[in-house]
């Protein structure tokens, strides 16, 4: 890694802007939806399913608490990890040229990742509260292809360009 990358300020557009603030939102609606419905749900819950989408663990309706916590973990660690992408590692030789573009496209690929992952995430435990009351819980046929798309492709996305001449 260089050390002498430019630690520089990034001014964040409008989309930066709705993807850390949808993120946010979601966390806040997931720990609300978790919290509203705890005393309510039955004292064993699905807590895995298989790659069809069908429940093949089950455990205490405490696991319940986990996704939110992981998602929380996840977000804080990834907003601070945000804020110094002259930190990141890079496909492309960071140069004074090259630096604001490299530096903005990494951020805003992260705040598109988490955001999916987020959304993903609050997927995750309404179903698994959903299912606890129904008893029918499992999540549907796309939800696997989703979450690779929704990490794969932005992951991707940032490659490619992060290599056109225009960021270079």
């Amino acid at each position: 890694m260089d050390n002498e990358r430019p630690a520089l300020n990034i001014k964040k557009a409008s989309i930066d802007y709705f993807l850390e603030f949808g993120a946010l939102i979601v966390l806040i609606s997931t720990w609300g939806f978790t919290i509203y419905h705890f005393n309510k749900l039955p004292d064993i819950i699905a807590t895995h399913f298989d790659l069809s989408g069908k429940p093949n663990g089950f455990g205490s309706k405490n696991t319940i608490w986990l996704l939110p916590i992981i998602i929380t973990l996840v977000f804080t660690l990834i907003s601070v990890l945000n804020r110094y992408p002259h930190k990141f590692n890079y496909l492309t030789k960071i140069t004074e040229q090259n630096a604001y573009n490299q530096y903005k496209l990494a951020s805003r690929s992260l705040r598109i990742i988490l955001f999916n992952i987020t959304l993903l995430f609050a997927f995750i435990t309404f179903k698994e509260i959903d299912g606890a009351y129904t008893k029918s819980s499992a999540l549907e046929w796309w939800f696997i292809p989703l979450l690779l798309c929704s990490t794969i492709i932005p992951t991707f996305y940032m490659i490619i360009v992060s290599g056109s001449k225009k960021h270079n």
